[in-house]
């Protein structure tokens, strides 16, 4: 393993060194009374030898305060610390609002066209990795579908650019997924299980 560097030119290196960093961070951050450490390890989801690990680490270049002692110690960020207040706040409010960001996205740039606009697939069932696609299915009440089809492939090629992840849009008409799902199509049903809809009007809605 490299050499660290030095914490005062490069403090992020040592914040966000590890994921337990992270989870940890992440669980303390709307806490302003702050928390046990046993609490803190089932809010971010690791177990209690690498939060102790973690909350020494971040205690050690002041990200985090210890208050209290023995079984009514409770640990917070150190809201009043630089790097916290200007940096990592701003970060996790950016990443909540993310995918909130990302359908909004596709909602205004597709809603006009389309009657219905549904996540699926693993961005749906929140099972996504990096490199993962979001998987969208539109319906139009347009006969000829290739205009939306057109549009949502040309909108996902700035979708990418501009967030990193790629838009797999599928088009139907409406009369096409009404047909597919009286076949039995699975794949439809398996959006209709699963599918986060976007738009007001509800896939199911439309097409049972």
């Amino acid at each position: 393993m490299g050499k660290k560097k030095a914490f005062i030119a490069y403090p992020l290196d040592w914040v966000f060194s590890t994921p337990s960093h992270v989870a940890l961070l992440r669980a303390l951050k709307d806490s302003a009374e702050g928390m046990s450490g046993r609490a803190a390890a089932r809010a971010a989801g690791i177990n209690h030898q690498a939060c102790r690990q973690a909350l020494d680490r971040l205690e050690a270049i002041g990200i985090l305060i210890r208050q209290g002692s023995g079984h009514t110690q409770l640990v917070r960020l150190n809201f009043d610390h630089a790097l916290v207040k200007d940096a990592l706040l701003p970060l996790f409010r950016a990443e909540k609002n993310f995918q909130a960001l990302l359908r909004n996205s596709i909602s205004h740039s597709l809603g006009k066209d389309a009657r219905t606009a549904t996540l699926f697939g693993s961005a749906a069932r929140k099972e996504d990795r990096p490199g993962s696609d979001i998987d969208l299915l539109l319906v139009t009440d347009s006969a000829t579908k290739s205009p939306l089809s057109d549009k949502a492939l040309e909108f996902g090629r700035g979708f990418t650019k501009k967030y990193g992840i790629r838009l797999s849009p599928i088009t139907y008409s409406t009369s096409e997924a009404r047909a597919k799902y009286r076949n039995g199509d699975p794949l439809l049903k398996n959006i209709l299980s699963h599918g986060i809809d976007l738009l007001g009007e509800k896939l199911k809605d439309v097409i049972l």
